[in-house]
């Protein structure tokens, strides 16, 4: 269990750091539902490895407490789980000119107890600075639907459809979003250092 109220931040750059990401992605997943077992113990797809992905984990010493991939999506880039899932929700809004970030793979230790809920919140601000310092417009993630009401009422999240299946997921996802030129979300949210 982790112990620390305060973790490090980082952008995973190297095969060992995807690989870690892949085996802890894994265990949260199994241990939420959102998996069967896999005998290589890992949860990684095609979308960790676009241009366009920048994986973050949150870390205690050696030990991972979160991660979430994201995603900038616009014209020139629109590649991501969550765009292939959503596309006639989600094209539109990038030929309008809207520049999209997309919080995907989000996963916390399933071991953290009352801390589960703080190291989550952490672990979305990641994507809060991501999107304050790209100048994002429009904030997307693809939650499961007992997770609607969190996003709805912490962060102002809308519902955007009904549930769909969702990039090998055995439970099915609701898109959420947010405008965050009106929202507020971001400068809400954000801690850039």
């Amino acid at each position: 269990m982790l112990l620390a109220t305060k973790f490090d931040v980082s952008r995973v750059q190297s095969k060992g750091g995807l690989i870690a990401v892949g085996s802890f992605r894994y265990n949260c997943y199994l241990a939420d539902g959102l998996i069967g077992n896999r005998a290589d113990g890992s949860f990684l797809d095609e979308y960790d490895y676009v241009d366009n992905a920048q994986v973050y984990v949150l870390k205690s010493g050696d030990r991972i407490g979160g991660t979430i991939r994201l995603h900038i999506l616009d014209r020139s880039s629109a590649r991501s789980a969550t765009m292939s899932a959503f596309y006639d929700i989600l094209q539109p809004k990038i030929l309008a000119g809207l520049t999209l970030i997309d919080g995907a793979r989000f996963a916390v230790a399933p071991d953290l107890g009352a801390r589960r809920l703080s190291v989550a919140r952490q672990t979305l601000r990641i994507y809060a600075n991501f999107a304050k310092l790209h100048d994002v417009d429009y904030g997307i993630a693809a939650v499961s639907q007992d997770r609607v009401a969190f996003y709805s009422q912490l962060y102002g999240f809308d519902q955007l459809s009904e549930p769909r299946s969702y990039g090998g997921l055995s439970k099915k996802l609701v898109l959420m979003g947010v405008d965050l030129r009106t929202s507020g979300f971001a400068d809400r949210h954000a801690r850039i250092s």
